[in-house]
C-alpha cells in the first residue's frame, strides 16, 4: 500500500468521500470554501493499492510561515474509509507530510468515529452539542424552553428586533465587521476571514445550502449568524453581535429563529458546533437550548519539533490581547 496526495477535486476522492462519509464538511463545495477562504491548497491524502482509496484524510494546509501545518479539517473533519488500515495509513501519511514540507498536523475525531489513540500525537479534549429535534414541532419546542429562554426571546420580539435574511453582500461585509467588533470583546483573534463568508455566500447561500440571518433594529444590523444546511443537520456555524444591544437579547431571537427553520425544513438536529473545554459561559448557552454535549478529539503531532516549536511561540502570542489584535487587524483588512 502508499499514501498518494490528491487535491480535493480530484474525481477519484469526492465519489470516495461521498460513499464513506455522510459529513457536510465532506463535500467539494465546502473544501472550495476553504481554499477561498483561507487562500490554502485543500488536499487528501489517501492509502491506496492498485489505484483503489481504502482509506482517506482529507484537510486544508496551512501556510503559517514559519511553519507549515495539515489541519484535518476545519471545522470537522478526520479519517474517512476503513479504520482497521490506520496502523499501516499513519506512519505513511507521515512520511508523505515530511516529503511534502508540512511540520504540523492536526486530526479531528468525533465521538462516532472508533480509534484508538495514535502513538506519539497531543490529544486535546473539546464539545460539540447537538439539539435532536426528533418529533418536534415549533410548539412543543417553546412549551420545553425554560422560562428564561422564552422571557429573552419576548424581549427582543418586544423590543422590536426582527429577523432577516442578508440578501447580498454588503450586509454580508457589515456582519463579518460585527464579527470583528466581537472577536475585540472577547479579547480572540477571528478566526474566519472576510472572503470566507463571500464563499459561504456565493458558494452556499446562493444555492440554498447556507443562510445569512441578520437581526435588525430600526433597520440597522445589530447581530447575525450564519447556518449551513445538510439534508439531516442545521449547523448553527458562525454567530457576532453587537455589544451595544446585547441587552436585548438578539442572540437567542436568533438561536430560536435557527431552530425553527431547522424544524420547518425536516431536519433531525441543530448542531450547536464546537466549544472548548474552558469555555464553560458558550457552552452553558448551548446547553439551554436543550442541546447535549458530545465529546471532539484533536491530536496533534510534530513532525519537525524546531519549526513547531518556534510555531507555539507565535500560538501563544496570537492568544495575547496585542497579538489578537493584530490578526484582527490583518484578517479584517
Amino acid at each position: 500500500m502508499i499514501v498518494c496526495r490528491r487535491s480535493a477535486q480530484d474525481p477519484k476522492v469526492h465519489p470516495f468521500l461521498l460513499q464513506n462519509s455522510p459529513s457536510f464538511y465532506n463535500n467539494k463545495e465546502w473544501f472550495c470554501v476553504l481554499q477561498e477562504g483561507f487562500n490554502a491548497p485543500v488536499v487528501c491524502y489517501c492509502l491506496e493499492e492498485d489505484e483503489e482509496i481504502y482509506l482517506a484524510l482529507p484537510g486544508i494546509i496551512l501556510d503559517f510561515k514559519i511553519m507549515k501545518m495539515f489541519y484535518s479539517n476545519i471545522p470537522y473533519g478526520g479519517f474517512v474509509g476503513e479504520m482497521e488500515h490506520l496502523s499501516t495509513f499513519l506512519p505513511l501519511l507521515e512520511k508523505s507530510l515530511k516529503e511534502d514540507h508540512i511540520h504540523s498536523i492536526r486530526i479531528a475525531k468525533d465521538s462516532k468515529t472508533q480509534f484508538q489513540d495514535p502513538e506519539g500525537y497531543l490529544k486535546e479534549t473539546a464539545f460539540t452539542h447537538l439539539l435532536d429535534l426528533d418529533g418536534m414541532t415549533e410548539e412543543s419546542l417553546w412549551e420545553n424552553y425554560k422560562k428564561r429562554i422564552r422571557r429573552d426571546v419576548r424581549k427582543a420580539e418586544k423590543s422590536g428586533i426582527r429577523i432577516y435574511e442578508a440578501t447580498d453582500l454588503r450586509e454580508v461585509d457589515i456582519l463579518f465587521n460585527l464579527y470583528l467588533e466581537t472577536m475585540k470583546r472577547n479579547e480572540a483573534y477571528n478566526v474566519w476571514t472576510k472572503k470566507m463568508l463571500h464563499a459561504i455566500y456565493h458558494r452556499l447561500a446562493e444555492k440554498g445550502e447556507a443562510e445569512f440571518l441578520l437581526a435588525k433594529l430600526k433597520d440597522e444590523v445589530i447581530a447575525g449568524v450564519i447556518l449551513l444546511f445538510s439534508p439531516e443537520t442545521v449547523y448553527y456555524f458562525f454567530a457576532a453581535s453587537a455589544q451595544k444591544c446585547l441587552s436585548l437579547c438578539p442572540n437567542d431571537l436568533l438561536v430560536h429563529h435557527g431552530i425553527c427553520l431547522a424544524i420547518r425544513g425536516g431536519r433531525r438536529f441543530f448542531d450547536l458546533m464546537t466549544s472548548r473545554e474552558d469555555d464553560v459561559d458558550l457552552m452553558n448557552f448551548k446547553e439551554k437550548w436543550g442541546a447535549k454535549r458530545y465529546p471532539l478529539y484533536f491530536y496533534e503531532k510534530s513532525l519537525n519539533p524546531f519549526r513547531t516549536w518556534i510555531g507555539k511561540r507565535v500560538w501563544w502570542l496570537m492568544n495575547t490581547s496585542i497579538g489578537a489584535q493584530l490578526i484582527r487587524w490583518w484578517r479584517g483588512r
